[in-house]
């Protein structure tokens, strides 16, 4: 029973993924992903269909805010149409580069599902994950209020393409959920085996094992990664942008705005956590193999430290998530985002003020 929740979650978001074509290949047997001609065949002939429906779906969305009573400004649609197309456009990326690069991630993954029947999630890794799986239905919920009110008065062709723009949405979030889930898989490995006898022959063979593992998870990831950083913090600015206009000309809080730029910086934020978790737990189990190898005969671990007053250093490298050579997933890059979206905040309300004491606003 203590197994339940977590083997639940983690085979929904495989079945989420093979649902929203994220995962182009079949999967028989105890967790084995197999390639096959025939599921290629359909994801590609999925992919060149969505892609070909893409000018089509924009061109409906956009249409979409002239048949509701809202009166919506230029720069409000401007924003809309910016974030709808940049969804499309990560959403096609994150299908295209998982079709293109399936073996690898269907070798990947078989790994990933050997580690976890030797490995389980403890129940705060449990509840993280599910959590995050919650977090994204409840985005995806929130468009049942516009589907309530202005779902009557709009014509099947628009309703197709809202349809199929909750589909691109979705993908995003969902590929999001999965890295959420690999790595909290490959950190709970980490912590387990740190809870262990200090043995270092087993302690070596695994961390040699684990780091081999994680670059491989970070090799092909990485693009998918990059796509979903740049992505949400895009978003995440234009709803910021979107949420001081609104707030300096009307004086009100947009509570859409603000729970979706809240949903979005919650989901982002977890996966770089996770990824800085993994990348420090990775350092000191690295550090604990050193210690262990340089303690003299018939001495502890704590002796041999207090005899040696300088700390013992690996000669290796440890885990990092590398994404594409531009930047590392860790707790500073997550410290810069959020100072660049300080001082973003600051340079719009300093803009806004001025125009409302020039008499332009």
């Amino acid at each position: 029973m203590s197994r339940f929740p977590h083997v639940c979650g983690l085979c929904l978001l495989l079945k989420y993924w093979q649902i929203l074509a994220l995962a182009p290949f079949r999967t028989s047997g105890p967790m084995v992903a197999r390639c096959q001609r025939w599921v290629t065949l359909i994801a590609v002939f999925r992919w060149l269909l969505l892609t070909s429906m893409a000018p089509f779906v924009l061109w409906k969305s956009a249409a979409m805010y002239e048949a509701t009573n809202v009166r919506h400004s230029m720069v409000f649609k401007t924003i809309a149409l910016a974030t709808m197309t940049g969804d499309v456009c990560i959403s096609l990326a994150l299908l295209g580069n998982h079709l293109w690069n399936r073996r690898e991630l269907a070798n990947l993954l078989n790994d990933l599902a050997r580690l976890h029947r030797r490995r389980r999630l403890s129940w705060w890794s449990t509840l993280f994950l599910w959590l995050k799986l919650l977090l994204s239905l409840y985005d995806l919920l929130c468009s049942v209020p516009f589907l309530k009110g202005a779902g009557g008065r709009l014509p099947w062709s628009q309703l197709v393409a809202y349809g199929v723009q909750l589909y691109f949405q979705h993908v995003a979030s969902v590929y999001g959920n999965g890295i959420f889930g690999g790595i909290l898989l490959m950190l709970e490995c980490y912590n387990q085996l740190e809870r262990e006898e200090p043995n270092l022959a087993r302690l070596l063979q695994k961390e040699g094992s684990w780091l081999r593992l994680t670059r491989r998870f970070v090799k092909v990831f990485q693009l998918g990664i990059f796509l979903l950083v740049f992505g949400s913090f895009v978003n995440i600015m234009v709803n910021i942008y979107a949420f001081m206009s609104y707030y300096v000309s009307l004086h009100g809080v947009p509570l859409t705005i603000s729970n979706n730029c809240l949903v979005l910086a919650i989901q982002l934020h977890a996966v770089i956590l996770a990824a800085h978790l993994c990348q420090v737990r990775s350092a000191k189990l690295r550090k604990k193999c050193s210690q262990l190898e340089h303690v003299p005969e018939g001495l502890t671990q704590e002796q041999a430290m207090a005899s040696n007053p300088f700390p013992l250093l690996t000669p290796t490298s440890n885990v990092k998530f590398h994404i594409l050579g531009i930047f590392v997933l860790d707790n500073s890059f997550w410290l810069f985002l959020v100072s660049y979206a300080m001082n973003f905040i600051v340079v719009i309300l300093q803009t806004s003020f001025e125009h409302i004491n020039h008499g332009e606003i």
